[in-house]
């Protein structure tokens, strides 16, 4: 299976001024590699889709491609509502070489469940590529249900995995045992990542490592090694630091956080806020308890 192990969620470097920073974001995925993370998502929700305009987004993807040369998958996250917008990104993650796209729930539009299933197959229609579902009601509103998930499925051939956002482990139960000899069941929650992984989804889409890759990939190949109390016991340490990057909107301290480790990300785009004082305080706390200065 090509999507398995750790996927990190990429933050996207900016300035001040919300341009895309080349330099900043060829060292974060050079990190990455070097930590032998697993695949890359560009894009998605850490990566501030929402704040790039269509060209800032390709340039995400140029540099994304470029730096990583083939040596592990990259994923392009598609987290417009529209299908047309949907669509043109999606073509260009084909055109590039992308080995699959995230496809957020059309959110704000609230469809019926026929609609979300034309939907997917209207995409489906227009690019040829591999889909991963993206499925995150706390941020959209909406949710495509376990049971639509099984129809989709059926009825889209390219679809080859899921995004699950959810506080139920019940949900990941369930689609595993539905879905899961079919599509990757991808948690997609650092918190519940070390439990979802040991019931049996094959990978993790995680935000944290970008800041702590090499502890991911440990963390992965413990339970892969079926070593769950060692893997448990490791989540357990860098816990409190993950708890601290949610203290706010992601990524504000994220990128806080990264910046504090010596990998220069720069800031967030409004609507979003840099972290807080007392935020990058506890931040700094953590980071020097753990050791992890780059």
């Amino acid at each position: 299976m090509k999507f398995q192990g750790i996927m990190t969620a990429l933050v996207t470097p900016m300035d001040q001024n919300g341009e895309v920073q080349e330099k900043q974001f060829r060292a974060l995925i050079q990190d990455q590699l070097k930590n032998r993370i697993d695949s890359l998502l560009v894009l998605g929700g850490t990566g501030e889709y929402g704040a790039l305009t269509t060209d800032q987004r390709k340039m995400a993807i140029d540099i994304t491609m470029d730096e990583v040369a083939g040596q592990v998958p990259v994923i392009v996250g598609v987290v417009s509502p529209g299908l047309g917008d949907c669509i043109e990104l999606g073509k260009y993650a084909k055109q590039v070489g992308a080995e699959a796209v995230m496809l957020v729930t059309p959110y704000y539009l609230n469809p019926t469940d026929e609609g979300f299933l034309k939907y997917y197959q209207a995409f489906d229609r227009n690019v040829d590529i591999p889909i991963i579902l993206y499925n995150i009601p706390y941020k959209t509103g909406i949710t495509i249900s376990n049971a639509l998930v099984e129809q989709v499925v059926e009825a889209v051939p390219n679809v080859v995995g899921i995004k699950v956002c959810t506080v139920n482990m019940g949900d990941i139960l369930d689609l595993l045992h539905t879905v899961g000899d079919k599509i990757a069941v991808l948690c997609g929650e650092d918190d519940r990542a070390v439990s979802s992984l040991i019931a049996g989804v094959p990978g993790a889409i995680t935000a944290s490592s970008n800041l702590i890759p090499n502890v991911w990939k440990e963390i992965y190949e413990l339970v892969v090694a079926e070593q769950y109390k060692e893997a448990v016991t490791l989540h357990q340490k860098y816990y409190p630091l993950m708890k601290a990057l949610y203290k706010e909107e992601n990524p504000g301290p994220l990128k806080a956080a990264l910046d504090l480790v010596g990998l220069q990300v720069g800031a967030v785009s409004a609507p979003l806020m840099d972290a807080s004082e007392a935020v990058v305080k506890e931040l700094e706390e953590k980071i020097g308890e753990l050791g992890l200065v780059r």
